[in-house]
């Protein structure tokens, strides 16, 4: 765990959220209000009890880490600590959740696709997508 995850309390909804804002702003390098509004409804389906103030804590933890000289490192932990913490139909409803949030702003590009179809095969869910 970096010093950077200790200091914000780093929690398993803090890697999805890494992990879907990997793919939105990775994929074009543009992050649309559209996206991260689907990142936030699909932060809240994880965790329904949480405060749309504790989303919004999270969604900046991420977007911090994010823009950290650590970034690749915080996201290749996150996608192992998925993979390790979540059987198999969980790691499936993320990638829906990816897909979901890469359509949410009416354009898909290869950059989405090539990144959920990577991950697909990292949590060896490949050809499980609904």
């Amino acid at each position: 765990m970096t010093q950077l995850e200790n200091k914000m309390d780093w929690t398993p909804l803090h890697d999805l959220g890494l992990i879907y804002l990997s793919l939105t702003h990775g994929a074009d390098a543009e992050l649309e209000p559209s996206e991260m509004e689907a990142m936030s409804i699909k932060l809240s389906d994880w965790q329904p009890e949480a405060q749309q103030s504790q989303i919004r804590r999270v969604m900046n933890d991420v977007l911090l880490a994010y823009m950290s000289p650590h970034r690749d490192e915080l996201l290749d932990t996150a996608v192992v600590s998925v993979y390790d913490s979540m059987e198999r139909n969980r790691r499936v409803r993320v990638l829906n959740d990816l897909a979901d949030i890469a359509s949410a702003d009416g354009i898909i590009v290869g950059g989405e696709i090539s990144f959920i179809q990577d991950l697909a095969r990292r949590w060896n869910v490949d050809g499980e997508l609904g």
